[in-house]
């Protein structure tokens, strides 16, 4: 079972770093958008902002969840 554990805690750390690293894209896009995107670049960058945004709060909230549920569930 502790295998399955460790398993995956390194599964969903690999997901926070690709998570993090997808954020930065998403949020340079949007700044490019913002800066360079002319009539409507405002309206393409919030979409980009908004979405990084709450991608970053899933990927990252998803360990806590994990270790929660962890310390409550025992078999």
């Amino acid at each position: 079972m502790e295998g399955l554990i460790s398993t995956g805690q390194s599964i969903l750390e690999w997901a926070q770093q690709l998570g993090l690293l997808s954020a930065a894209i998403a949020f340079c896009i949007g700044g490019y958008y913002l800066i360079l995107g002319g009539d409507q670049g405002r309206r393409k960058s919030v979409g980009w902002f908004i979405g990084a945004s709450v991608g970053l709060i899933v990927v990252m909230g998803a360990m806590g969840i994990a270790q929660g549920i962890d310390s409550n569930i025992k078999f």
